[in-house]
């Protein structure tokens, strides 16, 4: 009963695989650097944010 139910999650936020066709390569290579994407641009946004407050702690 546990495993059916965490097997559903699961496969809620699984990432869908790629269609077959001839484009099925292309869409999988596109949402791998989206994907790569999406993470540089969270780190970049969390170093900045560090920063930021950072610089708002230290007395000027």
């Amino acid at each position: 009963m546990i495993d059916t139910v965490r097997n559903a999650a699961q496969n809620l936020f699984r990432k869908p695989d790629a269609e077959e066709g001839s484009n099925a390569a292309k869409l999988q290579e596109f949402r791998q650097r989206q994907a790569l994407r999406s993470r540089e641009l969270k780190l970049a946004q969390k170093q900045e944010r560090l920063q930021r407050r950072a610089s708002q702690l230290q007395p000027a």
